[in-house]
């Protein structure tokens, strides 16, 4: 909107005071601003993140260890947890020296159990026990659902890590990446989205500057 009042000088011509008023910016228009702002740095700190994890093991296998690296990331597929982990939820763990580790801890493991092929498993020490023949700690573990403990005990060797964050349900968003055209779904069109919102916003405000240098042009 624009407020004008003419006077006229000692010289006769016209003068124009031109105010411009900002208009206020809709309630509506600002969340889903801030709303995509938001979204667009959740995504970019999710990609930096998956940056820095890769480019940590392809440093270290580049220097001979294939080891599990400090801090490591699971999604959980069964519901051996429940209540306290919950299918498709994430657990973050860090490796910690065997002796910290104690009954009660969440731990995720390589399992020595030959039925299940070695797969990755978080459960709960129940016991912990010293290995004179390894030199090392052996954990008795138990899903807190399970009816019984498991029956193999779980060398330190096998032990990927503490779990320390449990992330809700966001395994989810893994299957989605992890599909064709996830990616596309989840990083890509949402950024294209922002910048094409940012993109109508420029075009918005040079259409305002130049209606108002066309009308004080016209006024001139």
């Amino acid at each position: 909107n624009i407020e004008s009042t003419s006077i006229n000088d000692i010289f006769g011509v016209k003068h124009y005071n031109v105010k411009i008023i900002k208009a206020k910016e809709q309630p509506l228009k600002y969340a889903v601003s801030v709303l995509s702002y938001a979204i667009f740095i959740f995504l970019l700190l999710i990609g930096g993140t998956l940056l820095l994890y890769v480019a940590d093991i392809k440093i270290r296998a580049a220097k001979g260890d294939y080891s599990a690296p400090v801090f490591n990331a699971y999604v959980v597929l069964s519901g051996s947890m429940l209540p306290t982990i919950q299918i498709k939820d994430i657990v973050v763990t860090k490796k910690v020296p065997e002796e910290e580790l104690k009954v009660g801890d969440i731990i995720t493991f390589i399992s020595p159990d030959p039925r299940f092929g070695g797969i990755s498993v978080t459960h709960r020490i129940r016991e912990k026990y010293y290995d004179d023949s390894l030199g090392s700690y052996s954990y008795r573990t138990k899903g807190d659902y399970n009816n019984v403990a498991d029956s193999v005990l779980v060398p330190n060797s096998n032990v990927l890590g503490k779990v320390i964050l449990k992330i809700p349900k966001l395994g989810y968003l893994q299957d989605i990446l992890s599909s064709k055209g996830g990616l596309i779904i989840v990083v890509l069109i949402p950024c294209l989205i922002i910048l094409s919102y940012d993109i109508m916003k420029v075009f918005k405000k040079l259409i305002s500057i130049t209606s108002v240098l066309a009308l004080t042009l016209s006024i001139c």
